[in-house]
């Protein structure tokens, strides 16, 4: 959306339907599962407005009921897939409860994407992980103590000397901003920015893995734009 994106709050629906952006069959590209085959959920709308995000989660007018979104994850699950990713947009936007309830009685796992400013009361379950990766100064103070992993959006010359992580807005181009920082020894995840541009991206690439060599950090890349998939 490249910041294009209405800012839209926290917002549930009185017949328990969820904006959906897609629904699809593909590899988690980013953090703790990448490389694993997942169904991915993309829930539409977001409560930030990022300059370079790429992701499109504005233009579906689908709003499926709980029993009707659960058959389109079926139509997708294989018997080598037993992961459901729920991505934005912002996925805590809406009540996804449900949702993850049932994801988690049928057996399968089930991790969110979330930037890390809103909270739901979600199942304490170790199928449920939770990514945050955060786009603002502060965490949500309920979400904090929930979060499984962190994951940081790495540009070239836009990271702290002191832990290698992004000072810079997410939500103004070239603000000096310090974006909410990990507990101690929490896991943390650093992935190259995509600009858009060949070049720069190189540069974020070895800043990235400047960072996670010097910090000790897992380097993950966009593996799904690597291998030409959503």
């Amino acid at each position: 959306m490249f910041g294009q994106n209405p800012v839209r709050r926290q917002q549930f629906s009185e017949d328990g339907s969820l904006w959906v952006q897609e629904v699809f069959y593909t590899l988690q590209g980013e953090g703790p599962f990448s490389g694993q085959p997942a169904v991915f959920v993309r829930l539409a709308g977001c409560n930030l407005r990022c300059f370079w995000c790429d992701t499109e989660f504005e233009s579906s007018d689908w709003t499926p009921s709980l029993e009707a979104l659960l058959d389109r994850v079926d139509t997708h699950l294989t018997p080598t897939c037993d992961l459901v990713v729920l991505t934005g947009g912002e996925p805590l936007r809406q009540d996804i409860r449900p949702l993850v309830g049932a994801l988690l009685g049928r057996g399968l796992r089930v991790q969110i994407e979330t930037a890390g400013t809103l909270w739901l009361d979600l199942p304490d379950d170790p199928r449920l992980t939770i990514v945050c990766s955060p786009k603002t100064g502060r965490l949500n103070v309920e979400l904090a103590p929930r979060i499984d992993a962190y994951k940081y959006v790495i540009a070239a010359n836009e990271v702290a000397d002191d832990d290698g992580l992004p000072t810079r807005s997410t939500q103004a181009r070239g603000k000096a901003t310090r974006i909410a920082r990990p507990p101690a020894g929490a896991k943390v995840y650093v992935m190259p920015r995509d600009d858009q541009d060949p070049r720069a991206n190189r540069e974020n690439t070895l800043a990235t893995a400047a960072v996670a060599l010097r910090f000790g950090y897992t380097m993950t890349v966009q593996l799904h734009k690597l291998a030409d998939l959503r």
